[in-house]
């Protein structure tokens, strides 16, 4: 029947000259037993538990297998037929010897140019560290078994650290967050979603608040090529898992079948499950070496991750401090500090140890309820790692049990080599979402994840209000965010919910505005809420608001936070505008005037009776009669009104002059000759308004005498009435009667 089956399938989807042998096959299991028998075949499966089937790709032999285990198997020609294309692309990409790039310029697996080859993640870890070195920096781990072969080959492995650098020093206790990407070459999901992530963190930082206080308070450790020799295989299109040792590995019937699987050579419970986790046979995928971290990737990560092992039993010197006591039934204490993940493809899983054993961790409880909130982003199954089949020598297994801290396997996606379009689609963003989740838990794992989640934050602009500068904060506070595909996780209602400026809600001097439910009470399980946030005495500038929500359980239980920028407006400058006069005349207001730098103020100039404006200066501004008004003031000034007295002309009418000779005087000073027959005169020059005048006959014309009417008075307006009248002389007039002066 299985021939019959795959000549149809054969003849459905044709052949390819890649990976011909290889289906996309569904197996319908009859019970949880056949289910273990068949998963654990391959280390890879995605299972629909409502139609029990399980779904892998597999070669003939592979099928052959399932059937012995008692599975009925069918080909997903649809499935097949793609897979098959996917194979056929990078064989061509590779033929065509053309080089290929993503879209941001870094060297691409031929045909996927979604995923950058070893040497494309390297030089992306170079340009994020050497573009933001405050920001990130390369660790190296040491040779891959390859290098140590022959150092003109192979690779130094490589962590990306991202964090904060200036603050790290001073910050000893920040949680670290180590992540492993493709240790099984052939996954090639794993190391791209990780790279991504590492640049929105640092890209991000300064512009996106989520991304910014990660970077500030979380220490992420990042191996994304964590087996670039295999890696280096597998790019060509082999489906290789294992690292390419030949001589701990060398599979002497399949040479594509060497190495060693480093995901069964770490030492913690290495080959303790009688065959059933890992193989003894070099050419299984599964072949876990010939002794517990023999290979020198796995020394390069332990030594890494957890350090040295003392002779008191605790590592030290590791990223990820050594908190678990040294027996395996005791649990790690609760306020932990740091994530470890293990990023896989394609099974959609959420895994947790253990995974050599059906036995429970000791910190099971806070384990799973973790990965089911990890599991509501992604959709994946949340399980106990050995819930399909079990594994033993493995990297979550191995920190959790040697280190104490909380330890993931993630499967991603749908395929090895999955298709571009599906992981920038579906598996990239939801994973992503994810592991955002765990960077905001990773200070307190084993308690946060048990509180609801804080998102959707938001705050408006600030505005002044009776007590000073405030901005409005909302955000959803939700504890139904969990994954309920397999057991139930107990949710609750939400009890309260607080806004914190510039501190984490742990951190030392946080102080926690209140915030309120937005139907006026808490008695839901998702509550949006709002409040009014102080931002009195802050420095202007941007700022950070977290908030945090709790439920109801026990005295109230705090969940993950979240943030969200606000800028503070620079405080207002106060400049003053001073008014003074020079001379008789007002300014109105009078007095200084103090007020916003940007304000325009208007002054009224009046001059006093008979004066007149002769300047307004000392503010940048116009003067339009009687109104200066200034521009937007950026700094103090003095305004200053000139006055100045108006001028008038002294001067009036001349009659009966016949001759020459006659001088007018004004004040005893200016002299003004007059000139015969003249019927006016006026003085050169003017007199101020409110001054004195006084006109008087300096020289009479020969042989008149002359008279001044109205020569003298106070100027206030021009001076044109005075007259000055002049006639003959005395002594004309008595020669002309015969006047004799001699007679008595």
């Amino acid at each position: 029947m299985r021939k019959t089956l795959l000549a149809l399938a054969i003849a459905g989807v044709g052949m390819s000259a890649a990976h011909a042998d290889d289906w996309f096959v569904e197996a319908h299991y009859p019970d949880h037993a056949a289910l273990v028998r068949g998963a654990a075949l391959f280390q890879h499966v995605m299972v629909d538990a409502g139609r029990q089937v399980l779904r892998v790709d597999t070669d003939e032999d592979g099928i052959r297998q399932l059937e012995d285990a008692g599975l009925s198997v069918s080909v997903d020609a649809g499935d097949t037929a793609r897979m098959r294309a996917f194979y056929a692309r990078i064989q061509d990409a590779i033929q065509s010897h053309q080089p290929a790039e993503t879209d941001g310029g870094y060297p691409s697996i031929p045909g996927y140019a979604c995923y950058r080859t070893v040497e494309g993640t390297y030089q992306t870890m170079d340009d994020l560290a050497a573009t933001q070195p405050g920001l990130a920096e390369i660790h190296t781990l040491g040779p891959s078994w390859q290098k140590t072969q022959n150092s003109a080959t192979g690779y130094d492995m490589r962590t990306l650290r991202v964090t904060n650098l200036a603050t790290a020093a001073t910050d000893p206790d920040r949680p670290k967050m180590v992540v492993f990407g493709s240790i099984h070459a052939r996954e090639y999901t794993p190391a791209e979603l990780l790279t991504r992530m590492a640049e929105w963190l640092v890209s991000g930082y300064g512009t996106d608040p989520e991304a910014t206080w990660l970077v500030d308070h979380v220490d992420f450790r990042f191996v994304l090529q964590a087996n670039p020799d295999g890696r280096k295989k597998a790019e060509t299109g082999l489906s290789w898992r294992k690292n390419t040792d030949t001589a701990n590995g060398n599979c002497t019937s399949n040479a594509n079948s060497s190495g060693i699987d480093l995901n069964r050579n770490f030492p913690f419970h290495w080959n303790t499950t009688g065959g059933q986790g890992s193989s003894g046979t070099k050419c299984n995928e599964t072949y876990r070496g010939p002794i517990a971290a023999s290979e020198p990737e796995t020394q390069n990560l332990v030594g890494y991750v957890a350090g040295t092992l003392g002779g008191n039993g605790s590592y030290s010197g590791g990223a990820l401090p050594d908190r678990r006591p040294d027996d395996a039934s005791t649990a790690s204490p609760d306020d932990y500090a740091g994530l470890f993940f293990d990023i896989h493809s394609y099974s959609q899983l959420v895994l947790w140890p253990w995974g050599d054993t059906p036995g429970a961790a000791p910190n099971r409880t806070p384990l799973q309820t973790f990965g089911r909130r990890l599991a509501w982003f992604n959709g994946y199954t949340p399980e106990q790692s050995d819930s399909l089949y079990p594994t033993d020598g493995a990297t979550d297994d191995n920190f959790y049990g040697t280190l104490g801290v909380p330890a993931y396997t993630i499967e991603l996606g749908v395929q090895f080599f999955e298709s571009c379009s599906t992981f920038t689609s579906t598996t990239y963003p939801k994973n992503f979402a994810a592991l955002r989740y765990a960077a905001r838990a990773a200070a307190l794992p084993y308690r946060l994840p048990t509180g609801p989640d804080a998102y959707g934050i938001g705050a408006a602009t600030p505005v002044a209000g009776a007590g000073g500068l405030y901005t409005t904060v909302t955000a959803t506070i939700d504890d139904v965010r969990y994954n309920q595909s397999n057991g139930t996780q107990t949710t609750y209602a939400i009890s309260a919910a607080n806004a914190y400026v510039d501190r984490l809600p742990w951190e030392p001097g946080a102080v926690a505005t209140p915030l309120s439910a937005g139907d006026g009470t808490f008695n839901s399980k998702t509550e949006a809420v709002s409040g009014n946030v102080s931002l009195v005495g802050l420095a202007a500038g941007r700022h950070i608001i977290y908030v945090q929500g709790l439920n109801a359980a026990g005295s109230g239980t705090p969940g993950t936070p979240n943030a969200v920028f606000v800028d503070v407006p620079q405080a207002p400058t106060m400049v003053t505008a001073t008014p003074q006069v020079v001379g008789d005349g007002s300014v109105d207001p009078s007095t200084p005037q103090t007020v916003t730098s940007g304000t325009t103020l208007s002054f009224t100039v009046t001059p006093g009776t008979g004066q007149h404006v002769v300047s307004v200066s000392g503010c940048p501004g116009s003067f339009a009669a009687p109104v200066f008004s200034t521009a937007p003031l950026v700094s103090s000034c003095t305004l200053t009104a000139t006055f100045e007295p108006d001028q008038f002309t002294i001067g009036g009418t001349v009659g009966g002059l016949g001759g020459s000779g006659l001088m007018l005087s004004l004040n005893g000073g200016t002299s003004l000759p007059v000139p015969a027959n003249a019927t006016s005169f006026a003085f050169p020059g003017t007199l101020p308004y409110g001054s004195s005048y006084d006109v008087t006959i300096a020289m009479l014309p020969a042989g008149q005498a002359c008279t001044v009417i109205g020569g003298s008075g106070t100027v206030d307006s021009q001076i044109t009435d005075i007259a000055v009248n002049c006639g003959p002389g005395a002594s004309d007039i008595i020669f002309r009667d015969n006047f004799d002066p001699a007679s008595p």
